[in-house]
């Protein structure tokens, strides 16, 4: 039986085409990918989201430099950015963790919502919207703020896009960095080494001073549920509403809000697939039960977790000592979790 994907990795248009050789590289790539886990493997949905975030990712901040030059000094073109793509791809610096990261979460994010707004027949999240009327001011000015970020992050056909300002400074810099690099080419015969570097510095700057990271999605989103647990009102119920309409980035920003445990890592266990630990996560952070029922039926299969009542069977299993164990591995420094795996495990996550 051929897997799902093979039409789309051999197009029709394709069946003549001269085979390509095994050097040059290639042999070593598909010994890579031939032994992959196909569990692992990026969906042909999630590889192309991805792709187009990246890309236009990419082109919005190459865009953001060459307007920081002097006018006529760098023509902007799709063609172009594509090509800029290409160039950093080929050269392996596009290959940042954290990047990769953000990329693979935005594509799960998306890939939740839009399950979870097809089975509840509404195009749009309503738990979000409706703490716009919220009677305190900020928390519906955050409401606002965060729904009006996201409908930036939207192209034309309801795609997700990242923004610059969801990039860690870390990553801004970097890319802004390379891809001055990248752009230096078209330069240099007219201008020189010495005016090109000149030139490119400065738009460098001009970039970066425009990243916000305060208002990056998460960031907006942690401000409001902030706010909310500070007037009370980051309940259990606004917390699974939210959730089955697959707003995963509020619910982890809620339990990690209510654990202590960083937002991202509460996001990786809560979609990690595995019923132990997405289920402590979720004990260290008080979800209730009933609720953590509720929330599997309605999405734990899009979480990874098909069968609800395994889950909940771990849920009442874990004892008190054993969360707060959870706790306080979730809670200790990345760095040193990340030896602690390497050194008595060699691979993934530990196990809680």
């Amino acid at each position: 039986m051929l897997p799902e994907e093979w039409p789309i990795a051999a197009g029709a248009a394709e069946h003549h085409a001269p085979a390509r050789q095994a050097g040059g590289g290639r042999l070593n790539t598909v010994r890579a990918d031939f032994f992959l886990n196909p569990a692992n493997r990026l969906t042909e949905q999630e590889r192309a989201l991805m792709t187009a975030m990246l890309h236009c990712l990419v082109g919005d901040i190459a865009d953001e430099v060459r307007a920081a030059l002097p006018p006529g000094t760098a023509a902007a073109n799709d063609d172009s950015n594509l090509a800029l793509v290409e160039t950093l791809s080929a050269a392996g610096l596009l290959d940042r963790p954290m990047l990769v990261r953000l990329l693979l979460r935005r594509a799960d994010e998306q890939r939740i919502t839009t399950a979870a707004n097809a089975r509840s027949g509404r195009r749009e999240a309503r738990a979000i919207q409706g703490l716009v009327s919220h009677a305190d001011g900020a928390v519906a000015a955050a409401a606002m703020a965060l729904i009006l970020a996201r409908g930036r992050r939207n192209d034309r056909f309801g795609q997700c896009l990242l923004h610059f300002d969801d990039l860690a400074a870390e990553d801004a810099r970097a890319l802004v960095h390379m891809l001055c690099a990248a752009i230096r080419g078209q330069l240099l015969a007219v201008l020189g080494s010495a005016e090109t570097d000149r030139l490119l510095a400065h738009a460098a700057e001009r970039v970066l001073a425009s990243h916000d990271g305060g208002n990056g999605i998460e960031a907006l989103t942690a401000k409001l549920v902030r706010l909310l647990d500070e007037e009370g009102d980051l309940g259990d119920d606004l917390l699974v509403a939210a959730a089955l309409e697959g707003e995963m980035t509020f619910v982890a920003q809620a339990v990690a809000r209510r654990s202590g445990v960083r937002p991202g890592l509460a996001l990786d266990e809560l979609l990690c697939g595995e019923e132990r630990r997405a289920m402590a996560v979720l004990r260290t952070a008080g979800v209730p039960r009933p609720f953590t029922a509720r929330m599997l039926a309605g999405i734990g299969d899009l979480l990874g977790i098909p069968d609800p009542g395994r889950a909940i069977d771990a849920y009442d299993k874990l004892t008190d000592a054993e969360v707060e164990d959870a706790r306080t591995w979730l809670t200790t420094d990345p760095d040193y979790r990340m030896a602690v795996t390497q050194l008595e495990f060699g691979r993934g996550q530990r196990t809680l």
